[in-house]
């Protein structure tokens, strides 16, 4: 999706599910999302379907994986000898835990297996990589951005 050259503060309920129904997360009941078009704060369906909607306009729509958080993938899983982990007792299968990469950066993986005497594998995906999200949305508010917040509105960033 193209930026948004014209951006606005956008506020929105939703509620998201699985295609069995269970859902995942919802604002109803608590403060509701707000976020900057074009900031890529969301994924880019909910970003997508949000921008042709007006305040008060509700919407439901499904979101194939390539427009919510992509599709798994097999080169973001990784395995080590479970032996070289300081404390992989402490390890509990399908836990998130930050591990640092080659570039010294933490990132959110997965424990997806662990054997004492074999190998740890952790899965750098998404949770929900792969699976197709639905959402229910509810338009609040679409407000232009101040020039406070570094946007008079008129061109795209740079």
């Amino acid at each position: 999706m193209a930026d948004i050259p014209c951006k606005h503060v956008v506020t929105v309920h939703y509620t998201g599910s699985f295609d069995d129904g269970e859902v995942f997360d919802t604002t109803r009941g608590r403060t509701p999302l707000t976020y900057v078009e074009g900031d890529h704060e969301v994924v880019p369906g909910f970003e997508a379907a949000v921008l042709t909607m007006q305040p008060g306009e509700t919407k439901r729509v499904h979101l194939e994986p390539k427009d919510a958080y992509g599709e798994r993938q097999a080169s973001l899983i990784y395995s080590m000898p479970t032996v070289l982990i300081p404390n992989y007792d402490d390890l509990v299968v399908g836990e998130m835990i930050y591990l640092m990469n080659s570039d010294g950066y933490q990132q959110l993986a997965r424990v997806a297996k662990v054997e004492d005497d074999g190998d740890t594998i952790f899965d750098f995906n998404h949770p929900m990589a792969g699976c197709a999200l639905n959402f229910e949305l509810e338009l609040l508010s679409r407000e232009p951005c101040d020039a406070r917040d570094g946007n008079e509105g008129g061109g795209a960033d740079a």
